[in-house]
């Protein structure tokens, strides 16, 4: 089993059963009258059953290396954007078609094949400040109130169909929205593209990215446009052509140029690693592996970061002997790079090289002290040695890093337990089926912790909090 991400059965009928679900929603939702308006509050709401429904049905990687990666790129976009209506998520979808979308209340979904497709860290960027300006402008709100007859179901639905990236069932999906009486489309105007778009133009000249990212993005979706004729990837159900968009970039590119000479020097380490990291964690490593090795055959920048690919491929199946002489050769040409060690400690620790993990886990959490994957495989081979205390206090520390890294929840549930602190094991045991979009378990362990957490214990109240969403969330 692969525990660096978070799987569920991706099947057909998990698919329908949500599309099910949200038709029935659309049944007993009242449609907005024409004189009303998408409120926020309605938008925070519809984004929280979203969320929950997306969590049931979908291949989300639940990654602390890449959710802090995601997060991090998310957070610097929003520092630029100022206050916002809503608490931003970023969630990457296990899917290898080209895909992002903006949902209500500030959800952004990433496909793994988007990322596969990017060349660097500033195209990826451009993709993210471009869908945050969707939400900012509250362009999602604006179409449901146009649509007249629409309900927060009924929209939900549309984005579980594009969520589902084109296809017979998307497309199946979508036809069951438009068939309860939703007389809009989620598909963003024009004017909202170039919106949307010269916002991120602005937002990546203030974070000193360079703007031709958006440009050399936009390109690579017009060349996938192109060769899927007649089976468009699934960005364009929600956003209009890339060529029309590539014509008032270049115009934004004229009439407000970067800084002269300017010319994007970002290292782009950590963009590739975490490409890599996805790639491995959703490719068939029957073909991705001699795609590795071709590339390692060059003595170049590529070549050495094909290698750190390899090194990843080998650890996830299993070959620890190749992972550590891969991941020895890379640590040794990026000295500078503590992840590394890292990567190697959880190699050592698969393996059930424990003390060594241990020694190079605790290497790269010194160097890096606020690195979540380094902080919860450090935990998890002290956990692994007894040594509970010390794996309690950093399961605990990442909460407020990775609040939504549902394993963590689960780990940290089982240390508590061993501590003999029940109420609290089961308050992060329901986090965890939470997170999971399994709600009838994690009903069961809120429950538990009410029975069992002291009167004056904190988590009282969140367990209440949680408790009461979710009764809202059937509701609706």
């Amino acid at each position: 089993m692969n525990h660096s991400i978070y799987r569920f059965p991706f099947r057909h009928s998990a698919i329908f059963r949500s599309g099910l679900i949200l038709i029935i929603l659309t049944m007993v939702l009242r449609p907005l009258p024409a004189s009303a308006s998408f409120t926020v509050g309605e938008e925070q709401k519809t984004g929280e059953k979203i969320q929950s429904t997306i969590r049931q049905d979908f291949n989300l990687l639940d990654d602390p290396d890449i959710d802090q990666y995601i997060g991090r790129l998310g957070r610097e976009i929003l520092d630029v954007a100022g206050p916002q209506f809503f608490d931003y998520r970023f969630f990457v979808i296990n899917d290898k078609d080209f895909n992002a979308f903006a949902a209500p209340s500030g959800l952004i979904f990433i496909n793994s094949g988007l990322i596969e497709a990017m060349d660097n860290e500033d195209e990826l960027v451009g993709v993210m400040a471009h869908e945050i300006g969707h939400v900012v402008r509250r362009h999602i709100a604006d179409s449901i109130n146009k649509g007249g007859k629409i309900s927060m179901g009924t929209a939900a639905l549309l984005l579980a169909g594009i969520a589902l990236g084109g296809g017979d069932l998307s497309q199946a999906v979508i036809t069951g929205a438009m068939a309860t009486g939703a007389s809009m489309s989620l598909k963003f105007s024009r004017e909202n593209e170039e919106e949307a778009d010269r916002q991120a133009y602005r937002w990546m000249l203030q974070l000193d990215r360079d703007p031709k990212a958006l440009l050399s993005m936009l390109a690579k979706m017009r060349r996938i446009a192109i060769l899927k004729v007649g089976n468009p990837p699934p960005y364009l159900l929600t956003h209009p052509a890339p060529d029309q968009r590539q014509g008032y970039v270049q115009d934004l590119l004229l009439s407000s140029p970067p800084p002269a000479g300017m010319i994007s020097h970002r290292d782009d380490f950590h963009f590739n690693r975490i490409r890599y990291r996805t790639l491995v964690s959703t490719r068939d490593t029957t073909t991705l592996l001699p795609r590795l090795l071709k590339k390692t055959e060059d003595d170049n920048a590529e070549g050495w970061l094909a290698r750190m690919g390899l090194a990843l491929l080998y650890q996830q199946d299993g070959n620890f002997a190749m992972s550590h002489k891969y991941f020895t050769e890379v640590i040794a040409h990026f000295p500078q790079q503590p992840i590394l060690k890292a990567d190697l400690g959880v190699t050592c620790f698969r393996e059930g090289k424990t003390a060594e993990a241990i020694k190079l886990l605790d290497e790269a959490h010194l160097a890096d002290p606020g690195d979540a994957y380094t902080i919860f495989n450090l935990a998890r081979a002290l956990d692994e040695t007894g040594q509970n205390a010390q794996a309690l206090a950093l399961y605990q520390s990442l909460l407020t890093i990775t609040p939504t890294f549902a394993r963590l929840h689960f780990y940290l549930g089982r240390a508590l337990a061993e501590n003999g602190q029940v109420g609290q094991s089961h308050y992060y045991n329901g986090m965890y089926s939470w997170l999971e979009g399994n709600i009838p378990t994690a009903r069961f362990h809120l429950q538990k912790a009410l029975e069992n957490l002291p009167a004056k214990d904190p988590l009282r109240e969140k367990t209440r909090s949680l408790l009461e969403k979710m009764k809202q969330i059937e509701k609706m």
